[in-house]
């Protein structure tokens, strides 16, 4: 299935895709345990991408957008805090 795809589909089909996903795998990574060759040597690295496909769309899902955009995080971080304020005071009166 693509992204798109799997965005489309609701959080229970989701699931339900993830487990099945789960399962192939372990299956064909018996299959691999045991010396028996898989029929389809990329199949198991395809499963792979599609799992954690599957879980980056349910991970992106749980958060929230952040609030302070990036205009205002720049001037938070300019500001300098107590302690670099006091250090950068300490500084000068030494130097005078």
């Amino acid at each position: 299935m693509t992204f798109k795809e799997l965005v489309q589909l609701s959080a229970e089909e989701q699931e339900i895709k993830l487990k099945e996903l789960e399962l192939e795998l372990i299956k064909l990574n018996a299959q691999v345990a045991t010396g028996t060759p898989p029929k389809n040597a990329g199949q198991i690295r395809k499963i792979r991408k599609e799992i954690a496909r599957i879980m980056f769309i349910k991970g992106n899902k749980n958060k929230t957008k952040p609030s302070v955009n990036a205009a205002q995080a720049k001037k938070a971080s300019a500001q300098p805090n107590k302690k670099t304020a006091t250090k950068q005071k300490q500084k000068q009166n030494k130097n005078e």
